[in-house]
């Protein structure tokens, strides 16, 4: 079983021809909204699922129209339960896009980053035969990393758009987590100097980096080791969203699975790839059946050693 802690989102989603969108007063157009569940928490237990992992999700469920939708969704996946604790009002987000895939989102999470998500309820979940705890770096989950250290289950980890190895904001997670990923857009160094500042700053054993067209690169501390992946697009490049937490939830499940994180991350970059190819209505993630079969068809991306 992995827990994930994070939050769930509703999102609006609509496409447009190009950037920047023009000032049109009023407009039609069928089927070209979508409004579903999103955010690193769901996109991250959906995917777990969807590979046949058992998941236990940590989040907060609002108590408003939003909230009711999130939380029948919730249920209808078997992810309701104990562990989901009621809050005033349900986090939501919005992203344009264009036919080229550029996007242009925004997050609106309410108050559930000054919340207090019940460190007891956390502790009896991760109690129960608990492989790995994705815990993503909203406040919530901070008080949550001492309880999963005491423990000794590994933590997993996404900075997200981080600029700082000191980050003050990230600091208790990058201090604690077996792996930590993060995207390449802001950081202030090139990603293997990043990966080489995590190991000799905290002491992190496995660093991904994701560079979007430019595949990811990962780092092995115990091995002193560098490796890139290629990216793909198997079905091109349509809706980016959610393509950066479908690549941690595939290697953090292939990671702990298989013991072999560059299998794990050639499969994670597969399934990115794939990810990015579809529409915002989507499930998250790819199921197993489906990721073997591309496995078959297009291959393995390939996988460089670098340092």
């Amino acid at each position: 079983m992995m827990l994930v802690a994070g939050a769930v989102t509703v999102r609006m989603a609509r496409q447009f021809d190009s950037f920047p969108i023009p000032l049109v007063s009023s407009t039609t157009h069928p089927g070209d909204i979508s409004i579903r569940p999103a955010g690193v928490g769901w996109t991250v237990a959906r995917t777990l699922q969807r590979l046949g992992e058992h998941v236990t999700l940590a989040t907060f469920v609002g108590d408003d129209l939003l909230g009711r939708m999130t939380e029948s969704e919730l249920r209808r996946h078997g992810l309701a339960g104990p562990t989901t604790v009621t809050c005033a009002s349900q986090p939501r987000s919005l992203v344009l896009y264009d036919r080229h895939g550029t996007r242009c989102g925004a997050s609106d999470l309410r108050g559930t980053p000054r919340l207090a998500y019940p460190v007891d309820t956390f502790a009896r979940a991760v109690a129960e035969g608990c492989t790995a705890a994705v815990l993503t770096n909203i406040a919530y989950t901070r008080p949550l990393i001492p309880v999963a250290v005491e423990r000794r289950v590994p933590i997993i980890t996404d900075l997200h758009l981080v600029d700082d190895p000191e980050s003050r904001h990230n600091h208790d997670w990058m201090c604690h987590a077996h792996v930590v990923a993060c995207s390449h857009e802001r950081l202030p160094m090139s990603p293997v100097d990043w990966v080489r500042e995590l190991w000799d700053r905290y002491g992190t054993e496995v660093v991904l980096v994701g560079r979007g067209p430019d595949g990811a690169v990962l780092g092995i501390r115990s091995r002193r080791s560098l490796w890139h992946v290629e990216a793909v697009s198997p079905r091109g490049v349509r809706f980016m969203a959610g393509a950066g937490d479908t690549l941690l939830a595939v290697f953090t499940l292939g990671y702990f699975a298989l013991g072999d994180p560059g299998s794990a991350l050639r499969r994670a970059v597969l399934a990115a790839g794939w990810k990015v190819g579809g529409s915002p209505d989507e499930e998250p993630g790819i199921d197993a059946h489906a990721l073997d079969e591309l496995r078959l068809s297009a291959g393995l991306p390939s996988i460089t050693r670098i340092g």
